[in-house]
């Protein structure tokens, strides 16, 4: 339970780390936005979900998905004992979607 515990706190550390640097580079992530290969969007979505959305300009969602991959993967650790881990499954779906959307987003 203990280390259930820290690694709860490791993760409540790093999101809110990662929405302090967002805020930081906000105004200089909207100015360097630019049109991003569809292709090279998905794959930074596949490795960590959001980054492709981020770096396409829309910070919000990016940093959406980001947050939706921590909590399905949190779920996914709590229930994996007594689902004889089927639900390990989920946080790789939604980085395939993540990166799904990065590609549709960079199409337009």
């Amino acid at each position: 339970m203990k280390g259930l515990i820290t690694k709860l706190a490791l993760i409540v550390v790093l999101v809110f780390a990662f929405q302090a640097l967002t805020g930081t580079f906000a105004m200089a992530a909207e100015a360097q936005a630019q049109k991003l290969d569809p292709l090279l969007a998905a794959l930074a979505s596949l490795t960590i979900p959001g980054l492709g959305q981020y770096l396409l300009g829309d910070q919000a969602k990016g940093i959406n998905h980001f947050l939706i991959y921590l909590g399905v993967w949190l779920v996914g650790v709590i229930l994996a004992p007594f689902t004889a881990g089927i639900t390990s499954i989920l946080p790789v779906a939604w980085a395939i979607y993540s990166a799904y959307d990065a590609y549709q987003m960079a199409s337009k």
